[in-house]
């Protein structure tokens, strides 16, 4: 393309000119076009004004270049203007109207639903801030039928929520005092007992207050209960607990912490209020006319009483401690007397005690149940007069340095301490490291005693456990006292079936030591009967004793239970017993306890 001087503009055109008989080139043809003039000439422009078509530029362009030096203008449209502008006036009036909308809409989304999820949501954390406060729903009508009623049901929800709230907290409430009430006197239990008196213990260095701790126990009442009957019993206790409770001050509960134990702690009481408040107490049990029961004899109490006041006091918290086992000191004192039955504690009654049970031999007698330290089992042999075959009763022994401790010294401590599950427990696992060991000689057998208390525990029947591999070589019996099964008589029976279903065998110890067992003989889980002392001494006594004792004898036999005699301490009773018709007999005569099992010579009785 070449721009001329005088504004032409000229399409020179070039072409090479090759040699016939080769790809030579051997020159040029051109040819040169007025551009400009030709197109104007040649072509039709629909869109652009032909007199506006220039070019400009100087000199020589390449033809791609052409287009930067054209210069036109185009055709006026009027049409086109007028449409394009209606478009420009419709995008802005589209604009507006999505501006417009989306302030609607803002609006609407708001009063619909953004405004009633911030005002539920402000109810629902209050709520959660106040869950046991009542709560008035919101005041707002909300549009969407959907969020009313969603308001509605959460008030609903909390409504009935806070009423199954309350309602289980009465229930709770029930459950808990039910578990602290003692089933038989309606009064608190052991376990409340323990946990008021924990609470003590507990704030002691916060409060330091007179605290006195006092024991109120029915004299003889084991005696009573033998002769009358457990129905007997359980009135008197019953009628004991609400005579009790009533003279108390109101702030004073009574708990029942034994089976005619019971207990009451006092705070910031004078000693002489304290004495006034045990002989309101004692009065009105002298008063109550127990004679409705059948009961002939004079019905009496003792009370035990130790106080622990801050201002006299080294150490106050150990002073605290030592209540209970003062308080009941000073109740086994009172017990001992016949006109002053309110005692208090002094340290003349902690001189007196260990007379009877040294600080050592206790000292001994509670590590022991809790550690298994220094208990030796001794066993004493139970003889079948119609096989000869023996097994042994177990005995807990307990040594000290100075020498055995005496079994009553034992009990009395275990009983006094309430230690009867340890020691049982303790029992219980050195029966089976002799049977585990091979010290109890095979096809021979051991008898165990159990406690009421321990009999009573959820995991009673687990405790034997152990033993059931060795069923089949020993006879195991487990013996329970008369008193335990008439006390339990429907979970005894359970239990101790459970245990007769293994293989064990039960025997019932004592029999006859209250004459209450009799009646109940036929529903009682036993396997073997074994007559208390007196009954087998009874066999010595006047004629009508022993046609008693023979006839009991024979309603024993006949209902299927093995008869073991105790007490056969000489031939004579030897023979007696054999001749009343006893299976088996136990006593000096055959074998004393020792630490080893001993079978018995029978050069000895026969």
């Amino acid at each position: 393309m070449l721009f001329s001087e005088n504004m032409e503009t000229n399409l020179n055109l070039f072409a090479p000119i090759y040699a016939r008989s080769s790809e030579e080139i051997v020159g040029y043809i051109g040819v040169s076009l007025d551009l400009l003039s030709y197109l104007l000439t040649e072509n039709t422009f629909l869109h652009v004004d032909k007199s506006t078509i220039s070019f400009n530029g100087q000199g020589s362009v390449p033809l791609s270049e052409i287009m930067e030096h054209v210069k036109y203008q185009l055709v006026a449209n009027p049409v086109t203007d007028y449409l394009w502008q209606l478009i420009q006036e419709f995008i802005l009036q589209l604009i507006g109207l999505l501006l417009i909308s989306t302030i609607i809409m803002s609006v609407i989304f708001n009063k619909v639903f953004s405004h009633p999820l911030a005002v539920l949501s402000q109810y629902l954390y209050r709520l959660k801030r106040n869950p046991k406060e009542a709560q008035q729903p919101p005041q707002e009508t909300f549009y969407l039928k959907e969020l009313q009623e969603l308001k509605t049901s959460i008030h609903d929800y909390h409504r009935d929520l806070q009423a199954t709230q309350q309602a289980l907290d009465i229930q709770n409430q029930t459950v808990w005092d039910q578990a602290r009430r003692d089933v038989l006197t309606n009064i608190y239990n052991r376990r409340a007992f323990d946990e008021a008196w924990n609470d003590v213990l507990m704030n002691v260095d916060c409060y330091k207050v007179t605290t006195t701790f006092m024991l109120l126990d029915c004299d003889f009442f084991k005696a009573l209960n033998d002769t009358y009957g457990h129905e007997v019993g359980d009135d008197v206790i019953r009628i004991s607990a609400t005579t009790i409770q009533q003279a108390l001050p109101i702030e004073c509960p009574a708990y029942r912490i034994g089976g005619d134990e019971f207990a009451v702690i006092l705070q910031n009481k004078t000693v002489e209020q304290t004495f006034e408040i045990a002989e309101k107490c004692l009065t009105a049990l002298k008063e109550y006319n127990f004679s409705h029961l059948g009961i002939k004899e004079k019905i009496s109490f003792s009370v035990g009483i130790s106080t622990a006041i801050p201002s006299d006091s080294v150490n106050f918290e150990n002073d605290i401690i030592s209540l209970p086992r003062q308080a009941d000191i000073a109740m086994y004192k009172a017990k001992q007397s016949h006109q002053n039955k309110i005692q208090h504690y002094h340290q003349q009654l902690e001189a007196e005690a260990n007379t009877i049970v040294s600080n050592e031999t206790v000292s001994t007698i509670v590590n022991a149940i809790h550690t298994g330290e220094n208990i030796n089992m001794y066993f004493q042999p139970i003889l079948s007069l119609k096989t000869g075959d023996v097994y042994f009763e177990s005995l807990i022994r307990i040594h000290k340095e100075s020498g055995l401790i005496f079994p009553n010294d034992i009990f009395a401590v275990v009983e006094r301490r309430r230690l009867e599950v340890e020691m049982d427990h303790q029992i219980i696992k050195s029966i089976l490291k002799y049977i585990e060991t091979g010290k109890l000689p095979k096809g021979t057998g051991v008898a165990i005693n159990i406690s009421g208390k321990t009999l009573l525990q959820p995991n009673f029947i687990s405790l034997f456990d152990g033993f059931i591999p060795y069923l089949t070589e020993y006879k195991l019996v487990i013996e329970v006292t008369e008193n335990i099964l008439i006390d339990h008589m429907e979970y005894a029976q359970e239990a101790l079936n459970q245990l007769r279903q293994k293989g064990f065998l039960i025997a019932l110890d004592d029999f006859g030591s209250g004459y209450s067992s009799i009646r109940y003989l036929a529903h009682m889980p036993v396997d073997i009967i074994k007559f208390d002392m007196t009954m087998t001494l009874a066999l010595k006594s006047d004629e009508k004793t022993q046609n008693i004792i023979l006839s009991t004898v024979e309603m024993v036999l006949r209902s299927g239970y093995e008869l073991v005699m105790e007490g056969i301490e000489n031939q004579e009773m030897y023979d007696k017993a054999k001749q009343a018709g006893a299976t088996h007999l136990q006593g000096y005569l055959l074998g004393k306890p020792n630490i080893e099992p001993l079978m018995p010579t029978q050069s000895n009785y026969d």
